[in-house]
């Protein structure tokens, strides 16, 4: 059981985020502010249809589930869907579905709905929050794992089957699981920015092996990826892997590189989560360091 002096905490943090962020983030129940809502998704999405049926919606916030959304004034600018689920045989927060309508994103609107998300989750008894993102998406795994502290637990290939929306288009949807365990000594000092992130330079003059990297011509390059055979008897306990910094324009002006990253990075992370290793923390422009769970930084 969360103490209440954590949950306090938590909800303090979360105003202080949604003031620098200049927005409010608020529970939305009724059907006028769900259809706001997804209006919103489908602004940062364009999926077609509602990008969550509205009965549902109206069902999931009628339950008792979290359905957060951020407001630039009277503006509706930022939302996030959330249902109570399992994880790990305890009781999670799934968070299904987030988004920023463009000209409001990299302003900390993200940061404050997490953390709003957070402070919610602690104030019901849930102390950890779920959501898959795609690995491949370098700005988002750096801050799902570096900024807010959430760990990898397992990579999900073809996790949704084909979306067809304007980030994902009819690529294969490859994602990682992100568990964010909110109560956790890894989240505090993420969350207070006490995590020393090495710079990638350090990693790299320490001797951390390569498996992935960008090649001349953008396409991916694998090499070493031996080493964590199981007929190998000591592997290192640290890789990093290197993906493009921005795969959405990838994806936008050359569909075979696109897709070649995405094999490739399938190939590293499936073979490194075989062996014991998973992504601890990301380093922009599109860095993954792998080191043990709950490893700390450096892995």
């Amino acid at each position: 059981m969360t103490e209440p002096e954590a949950i306090d905490s938590a909800a303090t943090l979360a105003l202080a985020a949604a003031a620098s962020a200049g927005v409010t983030v608020d529970e939305v129940h009724e059907v006028d502010e769900l259809d706001e809502l997804n209006r919103v998704i489908d602004a940062v999405w364009h999926r077609e249809g509602d990008a969550v049926a509205m009965e549902m919606l109206r069902a999931l916030a009628h339950s008792g589930n979290c359905i957060l959304a951020a407001r630039s004034g009277t503006e509706m600018v930022g939302a996030t869907v959330s249902f109570r689920g399992v994880h790990e045989g305890r009781p999670t927060l799934h968070s299904h579905i987030t988004g920023i309508v463009p000209g409001s994103q990299l302003r900390g609107v993200g940061l404050a709905l997490k953390l709003r998300q957070r402070a919610w989750a602690l104030a019901n008894g849930i102390e950890s929050v779920t959501w898959t993102f795609d690995p491949l998406v370098a700005r988002n795994a750096h801050f799902n794992l570096t900024k807010l502290g959430a760990e990898a637990g397992e990579y999900l290939a073809d996790f949704y089957g084909p979306l067809r929306d304007d980030a994902n288009g009819d690529v294969a949807t490859d994602r990682l699981l992100a568990v964010w365990r909110l109560a956790s000594p890894r989240v505090a000092r993420a969350l207070s920015r006490r995590i020393p992130v090495p710079p990638i330079e350090v990693l790299l003059r320490e001797g951390a092996p390569v498996v992935l990297d960008i090649g001349a011509d953008g396409h991916p390059h694998i090499t070493g990826l031996a080493a964590w055979t199981e007929t190998t008897p000591a592997r290192p306990e640290r890789a990093l892997a290197r993906i493009p910094d921005d795969i959405l324009a990838v994806r936008s002006h050359d569909r075979g590189q696109a897709d070649a990253w995405q094999g490739a990075l399938r190939e590293v992370m499936t073979t490194l989560f075989a062996q014991g290793l998973c992504p601890v923390g990301a380093i922009p422009p599109g860095w993954y360091v792998f080191g043990p769970p709950g490893s700390e930084w450096p892995a």
